[in-house]
Parts: C-alpha cells; sequence; structure tokens
C-alpha cells in the first residue's frame, strides 16, 4: 500500500512550502466560489484552507512549491476553458450520434503515450474521462488505456490535443507524437 506523506528527505522549509501552497491554492478557490468582500467568507475560508492545508498539504504537490509552480498554477488557469470547450464539443458530437436513427458507434480501447509525472498523468486521465465519448480505463507502464465511443473521438484523441494541453500546463515537451495507430513516432 502506498502512504500518502511527503517525501522522506522533505525539509522542514519544503513542508512549509508545500503546507503554504496547498493553503493558499485552496483559499484562493474559496474565495472564488465565495464573496471575497464579506468578512465571514474570509474567515471561513482561512479555517477552510488551513484544514486542507494540514490534511493534504503532504501530498498535493509532486514537488515542492516554486515560481515555476506559480507559473503551471496560471498557465492552468488558461488551460480549464479549454478544457471546457472540448467537453462542450465532445458532447455535442455525443448528442448527435444518440440522436442519428443509425446510431453510429464504433467502440474501440487505444492506448496513447503517458506523460511522465504522477499530476500529468492524473491531470490527462481524467481530461479524457470528462471528455464524453472516451473513458481512461488504465495506465499501463507508459500508457493510458481509453475506451472510446466513436470514430471521431478516438481520432482527436490520438491526435494529441489533449495531451499538449495537458503538457503546457506541466510545463513538460510533448516530443512524443501520438499517430492514429495509437503509437509513438
Amino acid at each position: 500500500m502506498t502512504r500518502l506523506t511527503a517525501p522522506a528527505g522533505a525539509s522542514v522549509k519544503q513542508a512549509v512550502l508545500r503546507f503554504g501552497a496547498t493553503g493558499a491554492v485552496a483559499f484562493g478557490f474559496y474565495l472564488v466560489l465565495g464573496d471575497p468582500t464579506d468578512p465571514f467568507d474570509v474567515v471561513t475560508g482561512l479555517v477552510s484552507a488551513a484544514v486542507v492545508a494540514a490534511v493534504l498539504g503532504g501530498v498535493v504537490f509532486e514537488r515542492t512549491p516554486s515560481v515555476g509552480t506559480a507559473s503551471s498554477v496560471l498557465r492552468a488557469i488558461v488551460f480549464v476553458p479549454a478544457l471546457l470547450v472540448a467537453v462542450a464539443r465532445a458532447n455535442l458530437a455525443l448528442v448527435v450520434v444518440v440522436l442519428d436513427h443509425d446510431l453510429p458507434i464504433d467502440p474501440a480501447v487505444v492506448r496513447i503515450p503517458a506523460p511522465e509525472g504522477r499530476f500529468a498523468r492524473a491531470l490527462l486521465a481524467n481530461s479524457i474521462t470528462l471528455t464524453p465519448g472516451t473513458l481512461t480505463l488504465d495506465v499501463v507502464d507508459d500508457e493510458l488505456v481509453v475506451h472510446t465511443l466513436t470514430e471521431t473521438s478516438r481520432t482527436e484523441l490520438l491526435e494529441g490535443s489533449l495531451a499538449r494541453s495537458v503538457a503546457f500546463v506541466t510545463g513538460e515537451s510533448r516530443s512524443d507524437v501520438v499517430h492514429t495507430d495509437g503509437g509513438k513516432p
């Protein structure tokens, strides 16, 4: 069983950075959902952020937060609307398939290259699953195993735009281009 704790060699400074960054992100999210001008929301947000930081501070970040982490958060802010557009497009495409009298589904399981880090893998796998018509089933070795409902959803997945978006958020390069056969070059 894997224990969710901070890395063994983490110093006190690294632990404080992890807990502080987790609390800051939780507090920011709370304020986005609430009213940042209401003192009650600010106080309850601080308490909630402290609880989240205490419970999850040691496991939220794969690496100790830095300036690079802040830039990843900014890139994620750009990614979320792009993901929502992809989800909306996939929903519309799935509605067309369901409403078509012939029901043109062509289910298949494909494998796509998985990103290196745990966060990048989780982000890509969840982004795929959020997109209607696709479902991440497993991670095997360095690949994500994905069920696709239609040829269109499979083609879009294999083109790799979601993988490139995740690489943009995490700051990793995507040298492994996905081909339509699901393999690497």
